[in-house]
Order: structure tokens, then C-alpha cells, then sequence
């Protein structure tokens, strides 16, 4: 199952690899990070950069949730498991997992891609492919000029609003994004 750890925002990084360190292998299957990929655009040209999907979080891969929470005491980052009280823990639930996992789309570095759109002449989006393509009805928010949209799910207890990157048909970072997803 899946836990998340509540850690300083911007020291993820350094959490992981301490837990990496620290943890027992038979404690922790994975610890990793969502990111996302997003456009910017640099002096009239678009590029493509990976970031948090959610700052302040880490995610780890654990059958042993309380051997994990031992052994996570002896990491000297801010880590918190997320729970009720002492000793009790929340997974991650099988559906938000699942979620989590199509909007990866089996992506081993664990990171959202971006989803290819068309729109019309007044900026709809007319169709899309994956990972958005499931959750276009969920969108409450949409800036094509800045290529992304923000859907609006219920995640971890709550509604949370998570920032989606998008490429439009015709865009200059279209063949970078074809050629590192095999389709060039």
C-alpha cells in the first residue's frame, strides 16, 4: 500500500534519500515523489520542466506500515505519516491509488506527463488524450496560452484542485514530447 508523509516543502528530495538510507529495504518498498510536467515559455518559446505535484509530500511503497513508522523516527528531516494518532495510519485508499496511478500511466519516474489537446477558436477543449482524457469533465479551471488546466478530485479525504500541464496541437515543444513518448 500506499502512505504519504507530510515533509518540509522543498526538502523533498533530501527526505527520500535519507529515508532511502536509513529505512530497512524490508520496511520500505519505494519511496518516491509526484511530479509533474509543465510548460514554460522562455523568450517566446516553450519548454518543458518537471515539479512537484504535490509540495510537501512524499509517497512511500509499504506492507510494514509500523516497522516504517520505527524506523522513520530515526530520520532527522521534518517526516510525518499521515494519521489519526500515534501509532495508526492512514493508506492511501485502493481508488485514490488508483487515481494516482493513471494519472502516471505506469511512468517509472513517477511523473504526470502532459496531455495533448485540440481546441476550437474560442480556446474549448474539444479533445484530449491521456492523462487528462478521463478527468476533462473535472475541469474548473483552464489557461491554454500557459498550457494547463486544473481538475478538481476528491483525494485524501477531501476536494483538492491539482494543476495539470497540457500541449496543444501545433505547439514547438509537440515533437519533443512525440519523440520521448516513441511516437517519432
Amino acid at each position: 500500500m500506499w502512505y504519504a508523509i507530510q515533509t518540509i516543502t522543498g526538502e523533498e528530495e533530501k527526505t527520500i534519500d535519507m529515508i532511502r538510507r536509513v529505512i530497512a529495504p524490508e520496511a520500505c518498498e519505494d519511496c518516491f515523489l509526484l511530479k509533474r510536467e509543465a510548460v514554460w515559455r522562455i523568450q517566446g518559446s516553450c519548454r518543458i520542466h518537471t515539479e512537484r505535484l504535490f509540495p510537501g509530500y512524499v509517497f512511500v511503497r509499504t506492507g510494514e506500515p509500523e516497522a516504517f513508522y520505527r524506523q522513520l523516527k530515526a530520520v532527522p528531516q521534518f517526516t510525518r505519516l499521515l494519521g489519526k494518532e500515534e501509532g495508526e495510519f492512514y493508506p492511501v485508499s485502493q481508488e485514490e491509488e488508483a487515481f494516482l496511478k493513471k494519472l502516471l500511466q505506469g511512468d517509472e519516474e513517477y511523473t504526470v506527463r502532459l496531455s495533448p489537446v485540440k481546441v476550437d477558436k474560442q480556446g474549448n477543449i474539444v479533445a484530449c488524450g491521456e492523462p487528462l482524457r478521463d478527468y476533462l469533465g473535472c475541469v474548473v479551471k483552464k489557461r491554454i496560452r500557459l498550457r494547463y488546466v486544473v481538475i478538481r478530485v476528491r483525494l485524501f479525504g477531501r476536494e483538492r484542485e491539482i494543476l495539470l500541464g497540457i500541449w496543444v496541437e501545433g505547439d514547438s515543444i509537440e515533437n519533443r514530447v512525440l519523440e520521448r513518448n516513441g511516437v517519432v
